[in-house]
């Protein structure tokens, strides 16, 4: 393995390490604070998602294509969007505290949200110091950076556990955010030195018109992820929020590994531009089996084996465990969808076709809103993975259409062909080990480590995988 495809496996290697054991203590601690408190808190998180991505404001891709286009204009490119970014971030805290007030949010839950705010802000930021070294094409310091706050949330998690609750929780994240972020800054200053503070009008009014199709499409986007669970806390209950996020957080940790493994092709691709190369199509054949391979994986145990999921959550009902089973079944196939298809929004939005992934994530999110309508109601937690799967459908089918339209290069058919094969094969052997055979959840684990290597082979990737991953 040389090159660039050394660091994406340092870069998983290091989130293997330090994201599972984050899940366990979330999930442990969701299990002591309760399902009511640990969803009003879930709820308070995705409304602060949106306020950091006001305070981004699409800096964060901008940023990484432009220092990966053109190293040498650091010192412009860091000043300008430093000195604008705080601005924003100030701008976003106090805006949606006053949004948050205005919905209903008062006492406890409000100042849970102001901390909130703060922690996401903090996790912004780091997101932004991160873009400068994936521009620089420095990927090992990336995926140190990018497992370092959920390790440092770990350790702050166990010193405080014996006095754990909703406020102590809330706190901890805060302080974890904040003390990775300001380390990142640090790093990224002494290599490249510190920006300086700019507040000139033509120069942060320019900016802002080449980032805004960037903050538009991480609005949308950031909008499509939570929306439902807003509602559904909103229109339904924290209770019910909650029972979603017992299953939802195993669903956002497998997508984290692509929104952590995604970036790196992001300024890989950027680099290589619009042309066709025999290094694009490598670096893309790479792409697309390092996002589904692990993704059709974890699938499969989500699909036949959820109740491994919910072990950790002993003073959830039966009853309570069953459902939230369900919902990680159904989040599955959201799961599996952007295994196959995010690398083609990576590709394109690296590229300067963020507009139409715009419209794809508008069409996905009025989807989802749709789907809300109708299924919450009745459904309460599990309409609102249907909501999110069908909205994902949308946003697939959208970024394969716009890639074979604009990219120089065409869908790898063959590739895909043989992905959808390790699927089929794969998931079909789990379903009659467990529901055919009666093996235990243990039993699907095992049988998924033996399967999933199997039907790789069969379905002849390991030459694909040969000659994608020599590149550099």
């Amino acid at each position: 393995m040389k090159g660039f495809s050394r660091d994406v496996w340092v870069v998983v290697l290091l989130n293997i390490l330090a994201k599972p054991l984050w899940l366990i203590a979330d999930n442990l601690a969701q299990d002591k604070i309760g399902h009511a408190e640990y969803g009003l808190i879930k709820a308070l998180l995705g409304f602060g998602q949106w306020a950091t991505s006001l305070s981004d404001w699409g800096m964060y891709l901008m940023v990484a294509r432009r220092i990966a286009q053109a190293p040498q204009q650091y010192a412009e490119i860091s000043s300008v969007t430093f000195s604008l970014r705080t601005l924003l971030s100030f701008a976003g805290i106090l805006l949606f505290l006053w949004i948050g007030w205005l919905i209903g949010y008062r006492h406890l839950a409000l100042l849970w949200l102001g901390l909130l705010l703060i922690y996401q802000t903090s996790i912004s930021y780091l997101q932004f110091f991160r873009a400068f070294l994936q521009g620089f094409q420095r990927f090992r310091a990336d995926a140190f950076f990018s497992a370092a706050e959920k390790a440092l949330a770990i350790v702050f998690l166990a010193l405080g556990w014996p006095y754990l609750s909703g406020h102590l929780y809330v706190g901890l994240l805060t302080l974890s955010g904040v003390i990775v972020a300001i380390v990142s800054a640090g790093w990224v200053w002494r290599l490249y030195g510190r920006p300086t503070w700019c507040l000139n009008p033509s120069l942060m009014w320019g900016m802002l018109q080449e980032i805004t199709p960037f903050a538009l499409m991480t609005h949308v986007t950031a909008l499509n992820e939570r929306i439902n669970q807003v509602l559904l806390e909103r229109w339904e209950s924290p209770y019910a929020n909650g029972l979603y996020w017992g299953a939802y957080r195993w669903f956002s940790a497998a997508m984290m590994y692509l929104w952590l493994v995604l970036p790196l092709f992001f300024a890989r691709f950027a680099r290589l531009g619009r042309t066709y190369s025999p290094e694009l199509r490598q670096t893309f054949q790479w792409g697309q089996m390092v996002s589904a391979l692990p993704i059709i994986g974890i699938t499969g145990i989500f699909l036949c084996a959820p109740e491994l999921f919910m072990l950790l959550l002993r003073q959830s009902t039966p009853t309570e465990q069953k459902l939230m089973s369900q919902v990680l079944q159904i989040l599955a196939l959201s799961l599996l969808l952007q295994g196959f298809f995010a690398i083609y929004s990576t590709y394109l939005t690296a590229n300067g076709y963020e507009r139409a992934i715009l419209w794809i994530m508008v069409a996905s999110t009025l989807a989802n809103v749709a789907s809300c309508a109708y299924l919450l109601p009745g459904g309460q937690a599990l309409g609102a993975a249907w909501a999110l799967a069908l909205s994902y459908v949308v946003q697939c089918g959208g970024y394969l259409w716009v890639f074979s339209r604009k990219a120089p290069l065409r869908p790898p058919i063959g590739l895909l062909l043989r992905l959808s094969g390790v699927t089929i094969g794969y998931l079909s052997t789990l379903a009659i080990g467990r529901y055919i055979l009666g093996l235990s959840f243990w039993g699907v684990l095992g049988l998924a480590l033996v399967a999933l290597p199997f039907w790789t082979w069969l379905n002849g990737l390991l030459r694909f995988l040969r000659y994608a991953s020599s590149v550099r």
